[in-house]
């Protein structure tokens, strides 16, 4: 095959992507609709028994520690100043802001009257979790907002908000990181009410600790999917070198999860653990093959330096990570006599979500500068002993220095 006609068969293969992402956004746009005009009742599987469904268990349990990588990234380059780092903050930030804006269309989706939702800024009850998650995701939401402005600012050429969102970035850093830090936390908060109906593999008072550990270990993951797939299928630089780094990290953060889930498990609660064929099987499979097998792999330098295999080992993590979150939020207390199973209306929603996130990163990385080096500019002036030989002005030479 020609490398013209390699290059067509790219173009069309990639149109008829976005064709299949912007079909799955429709429709679940129509799904939407039909759950506001017949209700939660009639289009989902939702009861007294499980009055949180895949919505909740995905849309925010998951989506939100699978976004955390622009607090992970943003900390790390800002706060502890490892700045070879920078090229990856700005897509991370994008997806960040995607995720939790996402984030917020599955809760109005599963809430019973959404257009009462704004009294939570009006009523405070600062004793529900419920209550500090909704506001910092509100205030997560729109600190990513600001921080994705830069990107904007800089494909128009509004050079003063740039200057604006530059001075404000070391302060939204930090803003972000303990906003995150919160609520990532507060989403295990949620089920320590759940003693007795949550099952001894999941339940333990480590919850809040461990969603936010494990919430940073799936950032990282998601920016190495994400900067590898950029890569290999957006045409991309390849920032394998960068991802190298985070991959050097994540055996400890890895680590550091595995020592307190087993801690958790063996010091903190009582038995009985695997009296469950089901849900013995669904934890090994989070934890053995979702946390422990990535972390050994990403021990060895071989998987580190190799892109497919570093991907594998992210997806991995992903993997326990989603796993996780749906057997504290639904497997771990679904009743063996009485299953819950998603409605065709939910399972399109959540699909509609998904596509759209990706869908709308791809279009952002198409027409916004998110993957150019941040644009630091240097001046040279060339010294007299190079002016030219008719006696013209010395040169300024403008370099855009690396974001490292």
């Amino acid at each position: 095959m020609t490398a013209a006609r390699y290059v067509v068969n790219e173009i069309k293969g990639y149109h008829r992507f976005v064709k299949f992402l912007i079909a799955l956004v429709a429709i679940a746009a129509v799904a939407s609709l039909a759950r506001f005009v017949f209700g939660l009742g009639p289009t989902t599987n939702l009861n007294d028994t499980y009055p949180w469904g895949l919505w909740i268990s995905f849309d925010v349990v998951t989506a939100v520690p699978l976004a955390a990588g622009a607090f992970t990234l943003g900390a790390i380059v800002h706060c502890f100043h490892i700045k070879k780092l920078e090229p990856l903050v700005r897509p991370a930030i994008v997806t960040g802001f995607l995720g939790y804006s996402l984030v917020c269309i599955g809760l109005v989706l599963d809430l019973g009257q959404p257009h009462k939702g704004w009294h939570v800024l009006r009523y405070w009850n600062p004793h529900s979790p419920m209550f500090e998650v909704s506001m910092c995701v509100m205030a997560y939401t729109t600190v990513l907002f600001l921080e994705f402005l830069s990107p904007v600012a800089e494909k128009f050429g509004w050079h003063v908000p740039m200057r604006v969102l530059r001075w404000l970035e070391m302060p939204l850093v930090i803003l972000a990181a303990a906003i995150s830090t919160l609520h990532q936390s507060s989403l295990g908060t949620f089920f320590l009410i759940v003693v007795d109906k949550l099952h001894n593999l999941w339940y333990n008072p480590l919850l809040p600790l461990l969603f936010w550990v494990s919430a940073i270990c799936a950032g990282m993951c998601i920016i190495i999917l994400e900067a590898t797939a950029s890569h290999k299928w957006m045409g991309q630089p390849n920032e394998g070198v960068l991802l190298r780094t985070l991959a050097k990290v994540l055996p400890w953060t890895l680590g550091l999860y595995i020592g307190l889930r087993t801690f958790s498990l063996l010091a903190l609660v009582e038995g009985p653990f695997f009296d469950r064929p089901g849900l013995t099987i669904a934890f090994f499979l989070e934890f053995g093959v979702g946390f422990v097998l990535p972390c050994i792999m990403f021990t060895q330098k071989s998987v580190r330096e190799d892109d497919r295999r570093r991907a594998i080992a992210a997806s991995l993590v992903i993997f326990g990570l989603v796993l996780n979150r749906f057997n504290v939020s639904m497997i771990g207390m679904m009743n063996p006599r009485h299953i819950y199973l998603p409605s065709i209306i939910e399972t399109l929603v959540t699909l509609g979500i998904i596509a759209a996130h990706i869908l709308f990163f791809v279009l952002i990385a198409k027409y916004f500068p998110i993957f150019e080096h941040h644009p630091e500019t240097v001046d040279y002036t060339i010294p007299d002993s190079f002016h030219k030989l008719d006696g013209g002005p010395s040169v300024e030479v403008k370099a855009a220095s690396h974001g490292g």
